[in-house]
């Protein structure tokens, strides 16, 4: 089916404009602005408009939330909730140790090297420049969002992720991941890539919102007391896996990334497509990460809690999860739904996201390991 209901973007990230960094959040020592090679019609050309929604044009990248005015100002406070949410960690301590000391070869006095995916807003990167003063970054990103301001530490890139990372082999002390699950088809492919450009010996870390609800009383049990959020949620991960995205990565990303996984045993042959072969290999051919972690926080879904710093965090995820189930209008009327249906629809969860008497959480996942 073809998506796209015309040729014009509904939204486009203006490029010609001098958009700066919102000093509400974060600072840079730098005064200028690194405005963007591309020209606005080129930036234009990674966008498409599907049933008056701007996503990306690339058939290859899924579509899930759709580019508004306000995605920027929605993911610098979705980079809030995740570090909020990880007792205000942008990092892992593992990784962290790594970056404090100058990387896996601290000896070579060259310091850390630290891949970024994706960039997004822009604001993780920024802060760990800060954070990490010796350290160098690149952050990658497979569509145009906004132009950076300056540093002398980060690289910006943009390109197609799906196609493998343009890094050479173990040329980086710690990749960082976020929310990339529902950014490819072929996530297994993406995690070989991240393995690959790691150093033997760095740290490799996942963050990830999987689309989940669970119930305030019971976190082991899916949400079901709010029957419309319930039936929402359900029809986001119906859309998701019908455009090939594999939602099993959130439950089973632990054991993926330990070496017995038989993803390790095999190699890409064509990532957009998927096909993989598994070559005869010996055991010094060993792949995958060792001392795997898995870390869990609960999110609450609104400011109910009654620990004041969990409010905040509830108060912070009903603005932006309000702002994500509208992303669910398009994707239903995609899966063939009536508009009017699908508007109802996400009416009714937003009635009843806005019910403090329906209490729920989300969970932030982060995953670490060693690469070996």
């Amino acid at each position: 089916m073809d998506l796209c209901d015309d040729d014009t973007p509904a939204y486009v990230p203006d490029y010609n404009t001098d958009s700066g960094t919102d000093d509400e959040t974060f600072d840079t020592d730098s005064s200028s602005n690194v405005m963007s090679t591309l020209t606005s019609g080129e930036v234009a050309e990674y966008f498409q408009s599907v049933h008056g929604y701007t996503y990306t044009s690339d058939e290859n990248i899924p579509l899930f939330f759709p580019f508004v005015p306000d995605t920027i100002r929605l993911s610098t406070l979705f980079h809030t909730l995740i570090r909020l949410s990880q007792d205000g960690q942008n990092i892992s301590p593992q990784a962290a140790q790594i970056l404090r000391t100058g990387g896996v070869d601290a000896s070579a006095g060259t310091g850390a090297r630290v891949l970024d995916m994706i960039t997004n807003c822009g604001t993780w990167v920024y802060e760990m420049a800060e954070e990490f003063p010796t350290a160098t970054f690149v952050s990658i990103d497979f569509k145009p969002l906004r132009p950076f301001d300056p540093h002398p530490r980060i690289t910006f890139e943009v390109y197609d992720l799906y196609a493998g990372i343009a890094e050479p082999d173990a040329s980086f002390d710690v990749v960082n991941a976020r929310n990339c699950v529902t950014a490819t088809k072929n996530f297994n492919f993406l995690l070989r890539e991240m393995h690959r450009v790691l150093k033997p010996g760095g740290v490799l870390v996942l963050t990830e919102i999987p689309t989940q609800g669970f119930e305030w009383d019971d976190t082991s049990k899916i949400l079901q007391s709010a029957p419309r959020r319930a039936h929402g949620i359900r029809l986001f991960r119906s859309a998701l896996e019908s455009q090939g995205i594999d939602l099993t990565v959130w439950e089973d990303l632990a054991s993926r990334l330990k070496p017995t996984h038989p993803l390790w045993s095999e190699r890409t042959v064509d990532p957009v497509v998927g096909i993989v072969e598994t070559p005869s290999m010996s055991t010094t051919d060993l792949r995958g990460f060792r001392t795997v972690r898995e870390r869990i926080r609960l999110i609450p879904t609104g400011p109910w809690h009654k620990d004041e710093v969990q409010r905040h965090i509830g108060s912070l995820a009903r603005y932006i999860f309000t702002h994500t189930w509208q992303a669910l209008l398009p994707l239903m009327i995609m899966m063939g739904i009536p508009e009017a249906e699908a508007q109802s629809t996400v009416d009714g969860i937003l009635e009843e996201f806005a019910d403090d008497e329906l209490r729920g959480y989300m969970k932030s996942h982060r995953w670490s390991g060693q690469k070996i």
